[in-house]
């Protein structure tokens, strides 16, 4: 399945003011947030997924509006494990 489609049915799916959700990869930012708009689905709120502090991001976590204003938060970045391997609290914090 491709991006455009998945981002086209989600927004045949949804309501006027509807939420969507998408975990993707960093690289695709452009592609995801341009095909949204072409299908009336307004970015809203952006957090980066880093496994590492020290490692680039792997995972991107949107949330996007049908018919939102334009206007995106980008949240604090979310980072998995600690460098002994283990996650962090921010992490063990979201499975309370």
């Amino acid at each position: 399945m491709y991006l455009d489609d998945v981002i086209r049915e989600a927004s045949r799916c949804l309501k006027s003011k509807g939420k969507m959700y998408m975990v993707h990869r960093p690289n695709r930012l452009v592609d995801i947030f341009d095909t949204m708009r072409k299908y009336h689905l307004e970015p809203k709120t952006m957090r980066l997924v880093y496994p590492y502090v020290n490692k680039a991001a792997n995972m991107v976590l949107i949330e996007a509006v049908k018919g939102g204003n334009s206007q995106l938060i980008v949240e604090e970045p979310l980072i998995v494990y600690k460098t002994d391997g283990t996650y962090t609290d921010a992490l063990l914090k979201m499975y309370e």
